[in-house]
C-alpha cells in the first residue's frame, strides 16, 4: 500500500504561522501528576516564554483539565470528548500549532534546561534535517535506547525469534549514543520535526491508534528526501509506558496490530505474510517462557498472566482475523 492511501497527506496545515519558533505538543490521558511535572520542567527553562505549549486532553477522568486550567493558564488547552489515541490527539495540536518547529512530547518526560533550545539550534544549523530526537535517559540517569535503523525483514526476524538481546541492531544497542548520527527513526516520546516537513508529508496516520506512529512518520520523513538525526547533546528524562501500563495485555495486542499495518503500508503483502508467520512462532516462544515464569516466579504472576492472555489473543488474531493483520486506513474504509 502506497503513501497515497494515507488520508492525512493531502490535508494542508490549517494553523497560520506565528512568531513562535517552537510549538510543543503534549497528549494527555489520565496522567495528571506526570503532566504537571512535565509542564513544570518546560517552564523552568529560560527560553520557555518564546515557546508555544499545546496540551490535548484525551477525555481524561483524573482532573487533568482542571490542573492545567488552574496551574498553567499560559498553555493552549484542547479538550477532546473522546480518547483519540496518540496520533489523533497530536494531530489536533499540530493542526492548531503555529511554530516553525513542532515537538511531540510525552507527559512522562522531564526536559533538562536548555535541552529543547539545543535541539532546535541543531535543526537550524542543518537545513536538510527533517526531524531529530534527543538523548533519552531513564529515571536513574541510565541511557534509554530511543533511536535506530529503519526496519527490514532482517530486523524483523531477529526480533520475532527473540534474538534482539544478542543482536540489538534495530535500536543500535551496541553503539555508545555519544555522537550525532543520522538514523532511521527516533521515538515519539520526544520528537522534533520541521513544520515544512509536516506540510509536505502530512500529519500522523490515525490508523495507528497507538505504537509505531512515530516510526511511520520517520520513514515518511526519509522518503520525503529529509534526514532524521539523533542528537545526544540534548537530554530528556523519559519514565516510559505510564499510560499503556494501565492495561498491559491490551497494549501488547494493539502494538502488534500497529506493526502489521506499518509493514503493510511500507513493505507490502509479502512482508506481512512473513511477519504473520514469525509472529505465530514468537507467540509460541513467549508463551513457553512466560508460562514457565508463571509457575516459577509467583511475584510476577500478575504480569505473566496478562502476557499469556495477550499472546493467546495475538496468536489467534494473527492466524484468523484479517482485520487484525491487514487493517485498513480511514480513507479505504
Amino acid at each position: 500500500m502506497g503513501l497515497g492511501h494515507f488520508n492525512l497527506v493531502e490535508l494542508e496545515m490549517t494553523a497560520a504561522s506565528s512568531d513562535f519558533l517552537l510549538s510543543i505538543c503534549i497528549v494527555n490521558w489520565n496522567t495528571r501528576d506526570l503532566l504537571k511535572d512535565c509542564l513544570d520542567s518546560i517552564y523552568a527553562d529560560p527560553q520557555a516564554d518564546t515557546w508555544e505549549v499545546l496540551v490535548v486532553d484525551n477525555a481524561s477522568s483524573d482532573d487533568s483539565v482542571a490542573l492545567v486550567e488552574r496551574h498553567f493558564p499560559q498553555v493552549d488547552l484542547i479538550v477532546s470528548a473522546q480518547n483519540l489515541g496518540f496520533s489523533g490527539g497530536n494531530n489536533l495540536a499540530l493542526q492548531k500549532a503555529g511554530g516553525r518547529y513542532f515537538l511531540l512530547l510525552n507527559t512522562d518526560t522531564r526536559v533538562e534546561p536548555g535541552a529543547l533550545g539545543a535541539l532546535v539550534d541543531f535543526m537550524e544549523a542543518h537545513p536538510r534535517a527533517g526531524a531529530a530526537g534527543p538523548k533519552l535517559l531513564n529515571a536513574d540517569g541510565s541511557l534509554q535506547l530511543s533511536c535506530g535503523i529503519a526496519p527490514s525483514l532482517w530486523t524483523l526476524i531477529i526480533d520475532k525469534l527473540l534474538l534482539h538481546k544478542l543482536f540489538p541492531v534495530f535500536k543500535l544497542g551496541r553503539w555508545d549514543h555519544a555522537e550525532i548520527r543520522s538514523v532511521g527513526w527516533v521515538t515519539g516520546a520526544c520528537l522534533l520535526i520541521r513544520r515544512q516537513v509536516v506540510e509536505q508529508i502530512g500529519r500522523l496516520d490515525t490508523t495507528f491508534y497507538m505504537y509505531y506512529e512515530d516510526l511511520d512518520w520517520c520513514l515518511r520523513v526519509g522518503k520525503g528526501g529529509w534526514s532524521v538525526f539523533y542528537y545526544p547533546f540534548s537530554r530528556v528524562i523519559h519514565l516510559g509506558g505510564q499510560s499503556s501500563s494501565k492495561n498491559y495485555a491490551a497494549m501488547l495486542v494493539t502494538s502488534q496490530q500497529s506493526l502489521f499495518y506499518l509493514f503493510q503500508k511500507h513493505f507490502g503483502s509479502r512482508h506481512v505474510l512473513v511477519l504473520r508467520l514469525l509472529t505465530l512462532i514468537e507467540m509460541m516462544l513467549r508463551s513457553l517462557l512466560w508460562g514457565a515464569l508463571f509457575f516459577l516466579w509467583p511475584r510476577r504472576r500478575g504480569e505473566s498472566g496478562q502476557r499469556l492472555q495477550a499472546y493467546r489473543r495475538i496468536f489467534y488474531k494473527s492466524l484468523a482475523e484479517r482485520s487484525y493483520w491487514a487493517p485498513q486506513p480511514p480513507a479505504a474504509r
